[in-house]
């Protein structure tokens, strides 16, 4: 799990169900080895733990070996803006948003290099005064990839747009936007500043089911208190086409989730409360 106010390190890893605290990752600090913060968590082919830096833009890797734990790091080229999230593609590539708004993401190497970048953002909309790279910062998305078919969701942060593509085969599979449509923003300075909804946190690609956790909160009633600030309870289900399937509505507000396919259960994060691991059976 990962500890965004950190004190000490970023990142904890815990036995379930008892949650006994086996080790910590990601130092917080300043020096060459430490994080300055941690975006993300990632666990590749190999089981080996991945740990975003955004402000250090930088990956870095730990791998157990009986009781001893190599890390590896990889400093991302400046020409990657900022990268807020990644998946691991393969032994040797990393996909990660394109946030100068030329393209919605790339493929990088264990160099940290880009090794080829794929199509653009989706909007439907007449944005063209608006920079590129403050149109990628309103279409922020969260990302998941499934190597067994070679699929990737990508679910905004704002507003409420699924994309989906194969990325083995390099093709837009399709868009699918919900009642809150694309993301809602206005230019200030050189920033977007959202005025939409709060979209998706979280989205999972399995076999044959893609999960997204959607919030639907209006910024106008979190400004005003009348929503919780941290969560949503709504988990849609979609088939790898976008064909929505079931929504599934919790009984509490959660941030992450991940499946458990084997035995068809949710195991959901609820950071609002001292028990914050949540299992619910899927049908």
């Amino acid at each position: 799990v990962m500890d965004l106010p950190a004190t000490a390190y970023y990142c904890h890893q815990f036995a379930y169900p008892s949650m006994q605290h086996i080790r910590s990752y990601g130092k917080r600090g300043e020096a060459p080895d430490e994080f300055l913060d941690a975006e993300n968590i990632r666990f590749d082919a190999d089981g080996k733990l991945w740990l975003l830096d955004a402000n250090k833009s930088k990956l870095s890797g730990w791998s157990a070996d009986g009781d001893s734990i190599y890390k590896e790091e990889i400093a991302l080229e400046k020409n990657l803006m900022r990268v807020l999230d990644f998946v691991p593609y393969n032994d040797s590539i990393f996909l990660v948003p394109d946030y100068s708004g030329t393209h919605r993401f790339c493929r990088i190497n264990k160099e940290g290099k880009i090794k080829s970048s794929h199509v653009s953002i989706p909007t439907t909309k007449d944005h063209y005064l608006v920079p590129p790279i403050l149109l990628s910062q309103a279409w922020r998305s969260f990302a998941d990839y499934n190597p067994g078919n070679g699929i990737m969701a990508m679910a905004t942060q704002l507003g409420h747009v699924l994309e989906i593509y194969n990325v083995k085969r390099d093709e837009m599979i399709a868009i699918k936007t919900g009642k809150h449509d694309e993301p809602e923003f206005v230019v200030k300075d050189i920033y977007s500043v959202p005025c939409g909804v709060m979209g998706y946190s979280d989205v999972y690609v399995g076999e044959n089911e893609i999960y997204a956790l959607f919030w639907g909160h209006s910024f106008d009633d979190m400004k005003r208190s009348k929503t919780p600030l941290h969560g949503g309870n709504q988990i849609e289900v979609f088939d790898l086409q976008g064909e929505p399937l079931k929504k599934y509505v919790l009984d509490r507000k959660i941030t992450g989730f991940d499946i458990d396919e084997v035995n068809k259960r949710l195991i959901a994060l609820e950071i609002d409360s001292d028990r914050p691991i949540a299992v619910y059976e899927l049908n």
